[in-house]
Protein backbone atom coordinates (compact mmCIF):
# COMPACT_ATOMS: atom_id res chain seq x y z
CA UNK A 1 0.00 0.00 0.00
CA UNK A 2 1.34 3.42 -0.94
CA UNK A 3 2.16 6.11 1.62
CA UNK A 4 -0.75 8.21 0.34
CA UNK A 5 -3.24 5.36 0.86
CA UNK A 6 -1.85 4.76 4.37
CA UNK A 7 -2.42 8.44 5.24
CA UNK A 8 -5.98 8.28 3.89
CA UNK A 9 -6.66 5.11 5.92
CA UNK A 10 -5.22 6.63 9.12
CA UNK A 11 -7.27 9.81 8.62
CA UNK A 12 -10.41 7.72 8.14
CA UNK A 13 -9.70 5.74 11.33
CA UNK A 14 -9.16 8.96 13.31
CA UNK A 15 -12.39 10.43 11.94
CA UNK A 16 -14.29 7.25 12.81
CA UNK A 17 -12.92 7.25 16.38
CA UNK A 18 -13.82 10.92 16.83
CA UNK A 19 -17.34 10.24 15.59
CA UNK A 20 -17.65 7.28 17.96
CA UNK A 21 -16.57 9.44 20.90
CA UNK A 22 -19.08 12.16 19.98
CA UNK A 23 -21.85 9.59 19.66
CA UNK A 24 -20.94 8.10 23.03
CA UNK A 25 -21.06 11.49 24.72
CA UNK A 26 -24.37 12.35 23.09
CA UNK A 27 -25.77 8.98 24.07
CA UNK A 28 -24.59 9.42 27.66
CA UNK A 29 -25.88 12.93 28.35
CA UNK A 30 -28.55 13.19 25.65
CA UNK A 31 -28.57 15.15 22.41
CA UNK A 32 -30.85 17.87 23.82
CA UNK A 33 -28.57 18.52 26.82
CA UNK A 34 -25.24 18.51 25.01
CA UNK A 35 -25.37 22.27 24.43
CA UNK A 36 -26.62 23.31 27.86
CA UNK A 37 -24.33 25.51 30.02
CA UNK A 38 -21.58 23.60 31.80
CA UNK A 39 -21.37 24.31 35.54
CA UNK A 40 -18.15 23.81 37.48
CA UNK A 41 -18.27 23.05 41.19
CA UNK A 42 -16.03 24.46 43.90
CA UNK A 43 -16.10 23.73 47.64
CA UNK A 44 -14.47 25.74 50.39
CA UNK A 45 -14.81 25.94 54.16
CA UNK A 46 -17.98 27.69 55.29
CA UNK A 47 -18.03 30.51 57.81
CA UNK A 48 -20.30 28.16 59.81
CA UNK A 49 -18.60 25.31 61.62
CA UNK A 50 -19.49 21.89 60.21
CA UNK A 51 -20.78 23.18 56.85
CA UNK A 52 -19.30 23.53 53.37
CA UNK A 53 -19.61 26.48 50.99
CA UNK A 54 -20.37 24.98 47.57
CA UNK A 55 -20.72 26.99 44.37
CA UNK A 56 -21.85 26.03 40.88
CA UNK A 57 -20.61 28.48 38.25
CA UNK A 58 -21.27 28.93 34.54
CA UNK A 59 -20.19 32.29 33.13
CA UNK A 60 -21.84 35.00 35.21
CA UNK A 61 -24.41 32.63 36.72
CA UNK A 62 -23.51 31.38 40.21
CA UNK A 63 -25.47 29.13 42.54
CA UNK A 64 -24.52 28.51 46.16
CA UNK A 65 -25.27 25.99 48.89
CA UNK A 66 -24.20 26.85 52.44
CA UNK A 67 -25.76 27.16 55.90
CA UNK A 68 -28.72 29.18 54.63
CA UNK A 69 -29.64 26.51 52.06
CA UNK A 70 -28.91 23.43 54.16
CA UNK A 71 -32.50 23.18 55.42
CA UNK A 72 -34.05 23.41 51.96
CA UNK A 73 -35.21 20.38 50.02
CA UNK A 74 -37.17 19.80 46.82
CA UNK A 75 -40.70 18.47 47.26
CA UNK A 76 -43.40 17.53 44.79
CA UNK A 77 -43.09 16.65 41.12
CA UNK A 78 -39.80 15.27 39.85
CA UNK A 79 -37.77 17.84 37.92
CA UNK A 80 -37.87 17.49 34.15
CA UNK A 81 -36.22 20.68 32.86
CA UNK A 82 -32.44 20.37 32.87
CA UNK A 83 -30.82 23.81 32.80
CA UNK A 84 -27.15 22.85 33.11
CA UNK A 85 -24.73 19.97 33.07
CA UNK A 86 -21.41 19.18 34.70
CA UNK A 87 -17.98 18.63 33.11
CA UNK A 88 -18.03 14.94 34.06
CA UNK A 89 -21.42 13.39 33.26
CA UNK A 90 -23.09 11.59 36.13
CA UNK A 91 -25.50 8.69 35.95
CA UNK A 92 -28.52 8.85 33.67
CA UNK A 93 -30.32 12.17 34.00
CA UNK A 94 -27.79 13.82 36.33
CA UNK A 95 -27.46 17.57 36.00
CA UNK A 96 -28.70 20.93 37.22
CA UNK A 97 -32.49 21.22 37.03
CA UNK A 98 -35.20 23.81 37.42
CA UNK A 99 -37.37 23.03 40.43
CA UNK A 100 -41.07 22.72 39.51
CA UNK A 101 -42.76 25.84 40.87
CA UNK A 102 -39.49 27.77 41.23
CA UNK A 103 -37.80 30.13 38.79
CA UNK A 104 -34.12 29.22 38.20
CA UNK A 105 -33.30 32.85 38.98
CA UNK A 106 -34.07 31.87 42.60
CA UNK A 107 -33.30 28.17 43.14
CA UNK A 108 -32.10 25.15 41.19
CA UNK A 109 -31.57 21.49 42.01
CA UNK A 110 -28.43 19.42 41.61
CA UNK A 111 -30.05 16.12 40.75
CA UNK A 112 -29.29 12.54 39.99
CA UNK A 113 -31.35 9.47 40.89
CA UNK A 114 -29.34 8.91 44.11
CA UNK A 115 -28.67 12.47 45.30
CA UNK A 116 -30.36 15.88 45.31
CA UNK A 117 -29.27 19.25 46.72
CA UNK A 118 -30.89 22.67 46.49
CA UNK A 119 -28.79 25.62 45.33
CA UNK A 120 -29.67 29.31 45.52
CA UNK A 121 -28.86 31.79 42.79
CA UNK A 122 -26.55 34.35 44.44
CA UNK A 123 -28.68 37.16 42.95
CA UNK A 124 -31.62 35.91 45.04
CA UNK A 125 -31.74 36.67 48.81
CA UNK A 126 -31.49 33.74 51.26
CA UNK A 127 -34.79 32.40 52.56
CA UNK A 128 -35.59 33.90 55.96
CA UNK A 129 -37.68 31.43 57.96
CA UNK A 130 -38.13 34.05 60.71
CA UNK A 131 -40.22 36.23 58.41
CA UNK A 132 -42.02 33.41 56.59
CA UNK A 133 -45.51 32.05 57.04
CA UNK A 134 -45.92 28.28 57.17
CA UNK A 135 -49.20 26.51 56.52
CA UNK A 136 -48.35 22.88 57.31
CA UNK A 137 -45.84 20.86 59.33
CA UNK A 138 -44.74 17.22 59.34
CA UNK A 139 -42.83 15.55 62.15
CA UNK A 140 -40.91 12.82 60.33
CA UNK A 141 -40.94 10.00 62.86
CA UNK A 142 -39.54 6.68 61.62
CA UNK A 143 -42.79 4.75 62.02
CA UNK A 144 -45.10 7.29 60.41
CA UNK A 145 -44.95 11.07 59.86
CA UNK A 146 -47.48 13.09 61.83
CA UNK A 147 -49.01 16.25 60.37
CA UNK A 148 -50.60 19.44 61.57
CA UNK A 149 -52.01 22.55 59.93
CA UNK A 150 -52.79 24.17 63.30
CA UNK A 151 -51.19 27.63 63.14
CA UNK A 152 -50.85 27.75 66.92
CA UNK A 153 -48.70 24.62 67.02
CA UNK A 154 -46.59 25.81 64.09
CA UNK A 155 -46.13 29.20 65.75
CA UNK A 156 -45.14 27.45 68.99
CA UNK A 157 -42.23 25.83 67.13
CA UNK A 158 -41.11 29.11 65.56
CA UNK A 159 -41.42 30.93 68.89
CA UNK A 160 -39.11 28.39 70.53
CA UNK A 161 -36.49 28.92 67.80
CA UNK A 162 -36.75 32.69 68.14
CA UNK A 163 -37.00 33.12 71.89
CA UNK A 164 -35.89 30.04 73.85
CA UNK A 165 -32.41 29.75 75.34
CA UNK A 166 -30.41 27.19 73.33
CA UNK A 167 -28.03 24.49 74.40
CA UNK A 168 -24.89 23.83 72.36
CA UNK A 169 -23.65 20.34 71.56
CA UNK A 170 -20.51 19.00 69.91
CA UNK A 171 -21.12 19.36 66.18
CA UNK A 172 -22.10 16.20 64.32
CA UNK A 173 -22.08 17.08 60.64
CA UNK A 174 -24.31 14.12 59.74
CA UNK A 175 -27.00 15.22 62.21
CA UNK A 176 -26.94 11.91 64.09
CA UNK A 177 -26.38 13.01 67.68
CA UNK A 178 -25.61 10.02 69.91
CA UNK A 179 -27.96 9.54 72.84
CA UNK A 180 -30.87 11.33 71.12
CA UNK A 181 -33.61 10.40 68.70
CA UNK A 182 -32.94 12.53 65.64
CA UNK A 183 -35.73 13.50 63.25
CA UNK A 184 -36.77 16.21 60.80
CA UNK A 185 -39.57 18.69 61.31
CA UNK A 186 -40.68 19.68 57.81
CA UNK A 187 -42.35 23.04 57.23
CA UNK A 188 -44.36 23.99 54.14
CA UNK A 189 -44.79 27.58 52.99
CA UNK A 190 -46.61 29.10 50.03
CA UNK A 191 -43.57 31.38 49.80
CA UNK A 192 -41.48 28.30 48.88
CA UNK A 193 -43.32 26.54 46.04
CA UNK A 194 -41.66 23.24 45.21
CA UNK A 195 -39.51 23.38 48.34
CA UNK A 196 -39.66 22.42 52.01
CA UNK A 197 -37.79 23.76 55.03
CA UNK A 198 -36.49 21.03 57.37
CA UNK A 199 -35.75 21.81 60.99
CA UNK A 200 -33.93 19.40 63.26
CA UNK A 201 -36.06 17.72 65.92
CA UNK A 202 -34.17 15.86 68.65
CA UNK A 203 -35.64 13.94 71.59
CA UNK A 204 -33.61 13.23 74.71
CA UNK A 205 -34.04 10.06 76.85
CA UNK A 206 -36.46 11.91 79.15
CA UNK A 207 -38.72 12.78 76.21
CA UNK A 208 -37.86 16.48 75.94
CA UNK A 209 -37.84 17.74 72.35
CA UNK A 210 -35.33 20.25 71.00
CA UNK A 211 -35.51 22.13 67.72
CA UNK A 212 -32.58 23.17 65.54
CA UNK A 213 -32.51 25.63 62.64
CA UNK A 214 -31.59 22.77 60.31
CA UNK A 215 -31.08 19.05 60.68
CA UNK A 216 -27.36 19.21 61.54
CA UNK A 217 -27.18 22.40 63.62
CA UNK A 218 -25.62 22.02 67.06
CA UNK A 219 -27.70 24.89 68.53
CA UNK A 220 -30.83 23.36 70.07
CA UNK A 221 -33.92 25.11 71.47
CA UNK A 222 -36.33 23.37 73.88
CA UNK A 223 -39.82 22.83 72.50
CA UNK A 224 -42.79 24.58 74.08
CA UNK A 225 -45.63 22.94 75.96
CA UNK A 226 -48.14 23.18 73.09
CA UNK A 227 -45.89 21.25 70.70
CA UNK A 228 -45.07 18.64 73.35
CA UNK A 229 -48.77 18.04 74.04
CA UNK A 230 -49.52 17.73 70.34
CA UNK A 231 -46.68 15.28 69.69
CA UNK A 232 -47.47 13.10 72.69
CA UNK A 233 -51.16 12.96 71.78
CA UNK A 234 -50.52 11.35 68.41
Amino acid sequence: MSKKKWLILIAAIIAFCALAIICSVVGLIGPTTLFLPVYTMQQTASAHNGYRHTTLTSGNTIYVNDYEESALGAFGDLPTQMIGRFPVPGFGASGLYAIPGQDPSAYALEYDPMYQQVFRNVQHPPFDWRAAEFQKMWLMLFASPIETIDPLIIEDVLKALKEATPITLAMQADGNYVGYENYSLVLFSEQLPGLIYSLGAHIDPAGQVYFAENIISDQWYPAGQLFMEWMNSQ
